[in-house]
């Protein structure tokens, strides 16, 4: 939803300049009429969700619910408690946002379509917990659930943080040493050998051709990269290339086993706090299927709240995606069964986070080695392409003597 800045004259000729979000220009003009302003100009601004979503991380957001949530708990109007959040916040740029936020709800709107107008910001468990919180008067119990739900969230995202991390240093170390490698040492070898018109060997010839490439010819290599990287992301962007790539992201050995047990620790753990709080199952799966971060079980789970449409168990459903462990299925049909459905989901949800720590130290174990070795591999290569030539020469001047 935009956000507009107006100026207008009230009835004793004083100015007010304001911002507000509404879906049009005329729902601006028709809320100032009500309010007896006279609009005088208007501009349409970017909304700051889309222009700042960097400068806002998850833990802001956590400790904007948990504070949201004691002020209203504690019986302060929704209005006064969002000017006291957005003074009070520790970050700039959330702090704006909340204060648009305030102007919008102290116009009329919900909580809910106000966070709404920032898809970028806050995401849509926490959007849809708000709205079935205001709905059934329990704001504070909403607010604490979607805490607890980006607390989690947050958890799981910093296992992945930190299982990627070391791959992430050796791969690092990896370029760095090969750039050394081939701007300083392998120019002085191929000086060496041309001085003593050496015949090289293949491998040696690569090595030198990719040396005078990085060094004279820089743009070329960055110009590929580039290209490659932009092609890449534009390709993850559309609908069939999301689906591709997160496809491969499951099919992947080790790595594959982590990320469909991260989907379905968000999938079971949002679902849980969304029917706690009183949002109805398929809204919920709908929900968790935006939440879950990949496109593939996304899928899965729309279609299995498409199918429950139809009178079809939920257990059932998901067995037939084959994205979750015969072992849950029957667990949510037993709940199905004893209507404890929200605690099961809960109780499987963090059983797959302790699945997802296993899963780490299991790709830790494999992919340590791993990067070693080719890290040992690659380094090996380049000096043996580049000490191979002084062996063939040693033996050229004993057969020549």
């Amino acid at each position: 939803m935009p956000i507009y800045q107006f100026t207008a004259r009230d009835d004793t000729g004083q100015l007010i300049t304001d911002r507000l979000a509404f879906r049009d220009e005329l729902e601006l003009r028709n809320h100032l009429h009500r309010n007896n302003l006279f609009l005088l100009d208007v501009a349409e601004r970017r909304q700051l969700g889309l222009r700042m979503k960097r400068g806002i991380r998850l833990g802001d957001l956590i400790i904007m619910s948990r504070q949201l949530k004691t002020m209203v708990k504690a019986g302060m109007p929704l209005v006064s408690a969002l000017e006291a959040l957005s003074e009070q916040s520790t970050n700039p740029i959330l702090g704006e946002v909340i204060k648009d936020i305030q102007r919008s709800v102290s116009v009329g709107r919900t909580l809910a379509s106000s966070l709404g107008d920032f898809p970028k910001i806050f995401p849509e468990m926490l959007v849809t917990l708000v709205q079935s919180g205001e709905t059934s008067g329990r704001l504070p119990e909403a607010l604490d659930e979607a805490s607890r739900q980006l607390e989690q969230q947050m958890e799981i995202r910093q296992k992945l943080i930190s299982a990627f991390m070391y791959p992430g240093f050796l791969l690092l170390t990896t370029i760095g040493v090969l750039t050394v490698m081939m701007v300083w040492i392998v120019p002085v070898f191929a000086s060496i050998y041309k001085d003593l018109h050496a015949t090289l060997p293949p491998p040696t010839l690569l090595l030198v051709w990719l040396s005078d490439l990085i060094i004279h010819e820089t743009w070329i290599p960055l110009l590929i990269l580039i290209a490659a990287a932009i092609s890449i992301n534009r390709y993850y962007k559309t609908p069939e290339g999301l689906m591709n790539i997160d496809r491969i992201k499951l099919r992947l050995p080790v790595v594959g086993n982590l990320v469909r047990k991260t989907g379905a620790a968000n999938i079971t753990g949002s679902l849980a706090g969304l029917l706690e709080s009183g949002v109805p199952l398929i809204q919920g799966l709908e929900t968790c299927a935006r939440v879950c971060g990949n496109a593939v079980m996304a899928h899965a789970v729309r279609k299995a709240a498409s199918n429950i449409q139809t009178g079809k168990r939920l257990s059932d459903e998901l067995e037939l995606t084959e994205q979750f462990q015969l072992m849950v299925v029957r667990m949510i049909a037993m709940a199905e069964e004893t209507a404890s459905l929200p605690e099961v989901l809960r109780q499987i949800s963090a059983d797959y986070i302790q699945e997802v720590e296993y899963a780490i130290k299991r790709f830790m174990a494999v992919i340590e080695p791993i990067m070693i070795l080719v890290l040992g591999a690659v380094v090996g290569f380049v000096l043996v392409a580049l000490y191979y030539p002084i062996f063939n020469l040693g033996n050229v001047f004993l057969k020549g003597a």
